[in-house]
């Protein structure tokens, strides 16, 4: 037993089929199964049931498979701590939201790849209730979306929170000069976010606060395209105020005073909580570091 054959057994478990094991892991299909079967072999025992239509744990794999992410952990913890640069090594699967996509992502998986030039990254653009799934499904290492993170078995670690603010068109003549209260939006056409935006249950609430209710007329599940909805002059809606700083300063959007001013909303990085690889860890970290998002004063 060696450790590549525990890293394959638990990359094949995870994403069910050596085809795509192989790809996660960046070896031969053939390779896979080879190590598979010699970890059969000095075990005595089936890990993957192969009569049905795809791969399936046998009993005795879902017993093993706990172990085995164990040590693999221990493995790259090891590693890790040691400083050798390459130590945390294959492809790490990523969710992110397009908020921070569309802004220090970038500069994230650069820092990344400085430290540990043997990552390999795929990425996946999505709204948070989506990215949590396949993160809890294991679809995903790991996810930078927005909070509240309820499910127990995902662990968050916090990014900052981001400020976001009511907007409108000029053109749709909304009253200037005094202050909008939830009662004074809900008269105009409202450009909404999808339900699986973090967005959507705190935009809600904040109007179920002020008994009024939140009925959008326009829903959709990309910011970028709410903005340009809104700045067309179809409705009003609650966009980031830094993103849209230029549109504010070439007219093309007003920021609202409303009250009670909307609260900042939170992103945060999740990942399975039983998932306690080293490489998982770090990014969480990195991203923590890197964040763009401000923090609230202790």
């Amino acid at each position: 037993m060696n450790i590549r054959q525990l890293v394959s057994f638990c990359r094949v478990a995870e994403v069910g089929s050596f085809a795509a094991a192989a790809k996660a892991l960046h070896a031969t299909q053939s390779t896979i199964s080879t190590r598979i079967r010699e970890l059969e072999t000095t075990w005595g025992v089936e890990l993957f049931d192969r009569t049905h239509h795809g791969l399936q744990l046998t009993a005795k794999g879902q017993e093993i498979l706990p172990w085995a992410r164990q040590i693999v952990s221990l493995s790259e913890r090891i590693g890790f701590h040691l400083g050798e640069p390459d130590a945390l090594t294959g492809l790490l699967r990523i969710g992110v939201a397009g908020r921070i996509a569309h802004t220090w992502l970038p500069r994230l998986i650069s820092t990344i790849r400085a430290r540990y030039s043997q990552v390999r990254f795929d990425i996946t653009l999505g709204l948070t209730a989506p990215l949590l799934h396949m993160v809890k499904s294991g679809e995903l290492d790991i996810a930078f979306a927005g909070a509240p993170v309820v499910d127990p078995a995902l662990n968050a670690v916090s990014l900052g929170y981001d400020e976001f603010v009511w907007m409108a068109s000029p053109e749709l003549g909304l009253p200037t000069g005094r202050t909008l209260t939830p009662a004074d939006l809900v008269k105009w056409p409202i450009v909404g976010l999808s339900q699986a935006s973090p967005h959507h249950p705190a935009i809600a609430q904040w109007f179920g606060a002020a008994n009024v209710e939140y009925a959008p007329d326009i829903s959709c599940n990309d910011m970028g395209m709410a903005a340009k909805l809104i700045a067309a002059g179809l409705g009003i809606g609650l966009l980031h105020r830094t993103s849209h700083r230029n549109e504010v300063l070439a007219g093309l959007l007003t920021v609202l005073d409303t009250s009670p001013t909307f609260p900042r909303l939170e992103f945060v990085a999740v990942h399975q909580r039983s998932n306690t690889g080293a490489l998982v860890a770090a990014v969480a970290l990195l991203a923590a570091e890197i964040s763009e998002f401000p923090r609230p004063a202790p």
